[in-house]
This record gives C-alpha cells, structure tokens and sequence, in this order.
C-alpha cells in the first residue's frame, strides 16, 4: 500500500488548481494519483502541468484505480450525484464541490450510499476551515454580540453567458441562489445552527431561464432573521460580506467567502471596535484539505459532512419553491 492519501481528480476544471492542487503541492502527506476528463488531452496537459501520476480514459477509470483513496469531484452539478456515489460505492471517500446535488433526493441518494459503504463524502465549503470563521463563530458562541436577531450575507460577481457556461444552464444546476448564493445560506445556517422554520424568496430569471438574481429571507423559531443575496449579473463588482446584528452588539465580516485574499472581521458595540481579527494569508482551501486528512486519519467528523449537507440542500431546494422555481432542480 503506498504512503499518503491518494487523490483522483475528475475532469479538469477551472476550480482544481486553487480548491486541490495548490493545497497539495505543500502537504506531504498525499499525492494526486489520477486523472481523467472528457478530452483526453486536456487530462494529459493537466496532470504534466501539476504531476498527477496518472491518466485515464474516463472517470470510471479514476475511481476504479487502486492507488486512489478520495475522489475529488468538481463536475457539474448534474454529474454530482452520478459520480459520487459510483466512487463511494467503489470504496472511495468524496469531496464533492459545492453546491452539492441538484436537489434533495439526490442529496438523500449520495449521503445513502455514503453510508452505505462506510465512506465519507465531504461537500466543499472550504470557508468554514479558515480561522477567520472560526473566530467569528467563537465570538458568537461566547456571547460577545448576545442573541441573534438579524443577519444579512451577499455574494454577488458577474458572471458573463458565452453560449456554454453551465452556471447559465437550467440543466446543468446553474442560477445565482446554486452557485453565489449557497454561501450566504450556507453561513447563515453554520452560524444559526438549525434549519429555518419560515423561508421567502424571490428572483429574477435570465434568457436561458435560470435565476440572474435571488433574494431570500430565512425565519428562525429563535425570532431571528436572515436576508440573502446573490447576483451574477452583467456588471455586477464582487461583494461576499456578512453582518450579524445582536442584542449586544454586531460582526461585520468582509470576504468570509475567502479571507486569506483579503477581509476584515470585527466586532462592535455601538460606535466602538472591541475586536479586530487577524487574518491567516493561508488559503481556506489548504486549511479545508489538512482538516480532510486530520479527520479521515482519526475518524473525525467535519462541519460539511452528513446531516448540515442535508440541511443545506433542503432549504436550497424551498428557496427555489418559494421563488417558483422548484422545477429548476428536478429537470
């Protein structure tokens, strides 16, 4: 048996290099061992480029390979569901990209055969291993902001149609609220640590049918509210922020999305800054590669793993139904 974890990549896309590779490249402990994309050439430029042992025919090939202990599956999100659960049922732990499924009853299907072979299958929010969010959550957990009551989070970054961008594609899971806006839902359900008991949303839809813009608003049994939003259209500056207003004081959160690039955490009490945070320049995907190893290594559970990918994937799925858009996820 060969040292170190064993990664096999599925298809090549434009994500890999900072969310895998470059992660990788300083951690001794595992190697990238295979991979395999539609075009053979484009997995033979890649794996020369970043020293990927390995290249094959096709993805069944990667997940049969016996030198390949994680599947690293950033294909579209209508071959999520596909190929995780043929890499799970081969033996395979997954990290699978987000958003995770196109609905819940694929969800429910990945996360069936997950336990099904005793494997882990990890969806890739890779925000939430970085320091930076972590001290937020322990700022909230200690009291510092008292309860919740409201909590606004955006992403919002354009993105352009070319004819083929699948984030522009009913069919291939595309749409603002599946791509930008799973973040925000994504913190606001880490930091409210339950699902909501009252979901609004509305949107505005592209030429292609899918949503260009979405705002929701969540409900909490606590009282509490969270307002997302999420926006890819023409034009649109980057914004990922968050604010989370309490009965003590707030948080202001610049780029929890991905803080070693550039953020600012504080946390205020009327006009006064009490904290500021240090920022880790470590990247949120090398911080979420090194808890993947920890935790595969001494049987750990993650953040991004079993029921909070239900959770999420739930609640994605009634946004889209309150915004009419529920058939959108079970083309």
């Amino acid at each position: 048996m060969m040292a170190g974890l064993g990664i096999g990549i599925l298809g090549a896309a434009r994500i890999t290099e900072k969310a895998l590779i470059d992660p990788a490249k300083v951690m001794p402990q595992v190697r990238l061992e295979a991979i395999a994309a539609r075009d053979r050439s484009r997995a033979e430029a890649y794996a020369s480029r970043h020293s990927v042992a390995q290249v094959f025919d096709d993805y069944a090939a990667v997940i049969a390979c016996p030198e390949v202990d994680l599947v690293y599956n950033p294909l579209p999100i209508n071959l999520h569901a596909e190929w995780t659960i043929k890499a799970l049922e081969a033996g395979k732990h997954v990290l699978c990209e987000k958003p995770f499924a196109m609905n819940t009853d694929e969800a429910r299907a990945m996360l069936a055969a997950a336990e099904k072979s005793g494997k882990r299958l990890i969806e890739a929010f890779h925000y939430r291993y970085h320091p930076a969010f972590e001290t937020c959550m322990d700022w909230i957990a200690a009291g510092d902001i008292g309860d919740i009551r409201e909590l606004h989070a955006t992403f919002n970054v354009a993105i352009k149609d070319n004819g083929t961008e699948i984030r522009h594609r009913v069919e291939t899971g595309g749409g603002a609220m599946m791509d930008l806006g799973c973040y925000p839902l994504h913190w606001a359900l880490t930091i409210m640590g339950e699902a909501p008991s009252d979901v609004r949303a509305t949107a505005n839809l592209t030429p292609t049918g899918v949503d260009e813009e979405m705002t929701a608003e969540l409900g909490f049994a606590s009282g509490a509210v969270a307002r997302l939003e999420a926006s890819m259209a023409a034009g649109e500056a980057f914004r990922a922020d968050m604010r989370i207003i309490g009965t003590k004081g707030e948080i202001s959160f610049n780029n929890p999305l991905a803080p070693h690039i550039g953020a600012r955490l504080t946390l205020s009490r009327g006009p006064a800054t009490i904290s500021l945070a240090e920022i880790s320049p470590i990247s949120t995907y090398t911080y979420q590669l090194a808890e993947t190893i920890e935790a595969l290594d001494a049987h750990t559970p993650m953040p991004t793993e079993g029921e909070m990918i239900l959770r999420q994937q739930r609640v994605l799925d009634e946004i889209y139904s309150q915004a009419g858009l529920h058939h959108l996820r079970y083309l």
